[in-house]
């Protein structure tokens, strides 16, 4: 299986349009959707067997679905959100068992809102805004909740890519951004500490695609990179995740308050990979590439 995925359904209407085009098209077969942002109707993709949904946990934008009260290190007092991906994991090494406490509370809440929403029959899927479930206190509070609530998932997004794709394309060596490289390095350094938590408690997941390029995940460069995966895919039996982020909008639609995220949202390279996903559904593949 290979989950061509898309982020941030929810964010505006504009963006979920544009998402909900990808999989009209239909290449796009994984929707992340925000918990905790306008009120999102499932119906329509629900409707649709090849897409399926995801919850794509939230703990830096929007408005908190816990107790704010009990938030003081996740939010303001209004139960907004404050922190970035950074910030979060600063505040886990400094507060420690107190900061996986709040964000165990919070990400309880958003799971059971979620399960709430899906039928009963509907798969788990979870992934997270910014990646940030990969921080080790936000991981163990995430499978700490799966385990209390006795839910099984049926996938989570590991998001350390596999180097060996990269490694056997030397065209694009000088195409990766240096911050995407330490981010890549960085998710790889949490997924160790991590992936005891994810043995211990049978975590579906997949090679996934979608750091080192993320911000121009143009046809071109996944074209080269993704028949590798498939091989490495096959050889292990593992699926694999294609991660864009399709849902382009434009300034004028779209007031955000968290100013720290208003490059990546207004970026245009987010067309780019709109256009990418649309040339991947039009694209003739073999049967087994995509499904």
């Amino acid at each position: 299986m290979i989950y061509i995925s898309a982020d941030d359904y929810g964010l505006c209407d504009e963006a979920s349009v544009h998402i909900k085009q990808c999989a009209d098209e239909g290449a796009l077969n994984k929707i992340s959707v925000f918990p905790n942002l306008d009120t999102v109707d499932l119906t329509e993709m629900l409707k649709d067997n090849n897409t399926r949904v995801a919850l794509h946990i939230n703990l830096v934008e929007g408005r908190c679905m816990a107790d704010a009260s009990k938030l003081d290190l996740l939010t303001d007092k209004s139960g907004n959100f404050i922190h970035t991906f950074t910030g979060l994991l600063k505040q886990s090494l400094v507060h420690g068992k107190r900061f996986e406490s709040q964000v165990y509370n919070e990400l309880k809440a958003q799971i059971m809102h979620w399960q709430s929403i899906l039928p009963k029959d509907a798969p788990i899927l979870i992934d997270s805004h910014q990646h940030t479930h990969m921080i080790p206190a936000v991981f163990r509070a995430l499978m700490q909740v799966l385990h209390d609530e006795n839910i099984k998932s049926d996938y989570v997004r590991i998001p350390a890519e596999p180097l060996l794709p990269y490694i056997m394309t030397p065209s694009l060596y000088f195409t990766y951004s240096a911050v995407n490289v330490i981010k890549q390095w960085l998710l790889k350094f949490l997924w160790l500490i991590n992936k005891p938590h994810a043995k211990k408690h049978c975590i579906n997941k997949a090679y996934f695609m979608g750091v080192l390029f993320s911000g121009m995940m143009d046809f071109a460069r996944v074209n080269k990179i993704l028949p590798k995966y498939i091989r490495l895919a096959q050889k292990s039996g593992r699926d694999i995740e294609v991660l864009f982020h399709p849902g382009y909008i434009s300034e004028s639609d779209f007031n955000n308050k968290n100013v720290v995220f208003n490059k990546f949202y207004f970026s245009q390279n987010r067309k780019v990979e709109f256009d990418a996903v649309i040339k991947i559904s039009r694209k003739e593949v073999p049967n087994n590439a995509l499904y």
